[in-house]
């Protein structure tokens, strides 16, 4: 990533920036094409509930959660939180010895 990027999100447009800056002879229009083919690769395994694992940044994983009673915060009425799939993520050694490396301050509303 550029050293000027400032903001806290990296965007797809960052991602795909930074592709074309580092595969010569590849345009910027391939290079957002590469990057929406490996998204849309990776959207589709865990789609399929397949386990998604990226060396030395992690496992992203679909995780089956049963219904559960529940209670509207609001109006302290009980109901009933519907049994879904969510996708969990596993970050790997080297991604967490890097970020905690990196000294970089927490971002505000982020609990220390």
């Amino acid at each position: 990533m550029d050293a000027a990027i400032s903001r806290s999100t990296v965007t797809r447009d960052d991602l795909a920036h930074a592709i074309y800056a580092r595969v010569p002879g590849l345009s910027r229009a391939d290079a957002k094409a590469l990057l929406d083919c490996a998204l849309e690769e990776m959207l589709s395994a865990l789609a399929r509930g397949e386990d998604l694992s990226l060396r030395r940044f992690g496992v992203f994983s679909v995780r089956s959660k049963n219904a559960r009673p529940g209670r509207n915060p609001k109006t302290g009425a009980a109901a009933l939180i519907s049994s879904r799939r969510v996708v969990v993520f596993k970050a790997a050694p080297h991604l967490k010895s890097a970020v905690a490396a990196s000294g970089a301050s927490p971002v505000a509303g982020d609990s220390p």
